[in-house]
């Protein structure tokens, strides 16, 4: 965990460098991702995406001849995924913490 997260709002509100400003956003980020990570409710556990599950059952019923096939492309697919729900994520928290920091500034 990167110290700088828990002073980042001072420092973005003090510092004018955009630069430094995305990195601290990053930083603050991975630290709260760390943080969600480890605190999983049963709740949270409940709507956990079994992406591997699908995948088996798509695979339980597709020829073999074209499972490897099907299973690069369900590999591709969730690495589409991933990447979608990471730069959405980040894109709205990120955007959230700036509209904060715009606010404090006044």
């Amino acid at each position: 965990m990167n110290r700088k997260c828990f002073c980042c709002f001072n420092n973005m509100n003090t510092n004018n460098d955009d630069n430094k400003d995305n990195k601290l956003l990053k930083d603050w980020l991975e630290f709260r991702f760390e943080k969600l990570e480890t605190n999983l409710t049963d709740e949270d556990k409940k709507h956990a995406l079994n992406y591997d599950t699908f995948c088996e059952k798509i695979l339980d019923v597709i020829p073999d001849k074209d499972s490897d096939y099907v299973s690069d492309i369900l590999d591709d697919f969730r690495e589409e995924l991933l990447t979608h729900c990471v730069y959405w994520n980040e894109k709205y928290y990120k955007t959230g913490i700036i509209d904060i920091i715009t606010l404090l500034r006044f």
